[in-house]
């Protein structure tokens, strides 16, 4: 694994270890950082995707999410929640899933080329728009090298 993919997975992780030091009612799906999908709820039918990202809200007009998270939990939550987070340097935004807003034109095939290897996936596009910010006050770091408070926090 090249040093980018790892610095993502590390970055990956820290941003869940804030989200879970306020989102207390949810656990991690599974110890497999690979798994479609991160969380689930301790008690009620909800699962939840997050993505951390090194940017603002407003630097992009939609976000990508694997269509495998979507089918997960069209496949194996149904009746339940879905959420998808997406942690930024200015805050924690995030979209519900609603299948009037899924539709096959926002999805598609893209690459990303920046990790060492050509990575394929298949898409879904969440517009800006769709997204509503969270009333909890968390953002990503800028700061990877300086995280004694952020791990502090998470410890407690």
């Amino acid at each position: 694994m090249n040093s980018r993919k790892t610095n993502d997975l590390k970055f990956g992780e820290v941003c869940e270890g804030i989200f879970l030091s306020v989102f207390k009612n949810y656990k991690k799906k599974s110890s497999n950082e690979m798994d479609e999908i991160d969380f689930k709820h301790k008690k009620k039918n909800k699962l939840a995707e997050l993505k951390g990202r090194k940017y603002y809200f407003n630097d992009a007009k939609d976000w990508k999410v694997g269509v495998n998270k979507l089918r997960y939990h069209q496949k194996h939550n149904k009746g339940g929640e879905f959420y998808v987070y997406m942690l930024f340097y200015d805050g924690l935004y995030y979209w519900k899933y609603n299948d009037k807003e899924v539709h096959k034109k926002d999805c598609g095939w893209d690459e990303r080329v920046d990790r060492g290897r050509i990575e394929k996936h298949f898409y879904f596009n969440i517009k800006r728009e769709l997204f509503k910010k969270s009333k909890y006050n968390i953002v990503a770091p800028k700061d990877m090298n300086n995280l004694k408070n952020i791990e502090e926090c998470l410890i407690d």
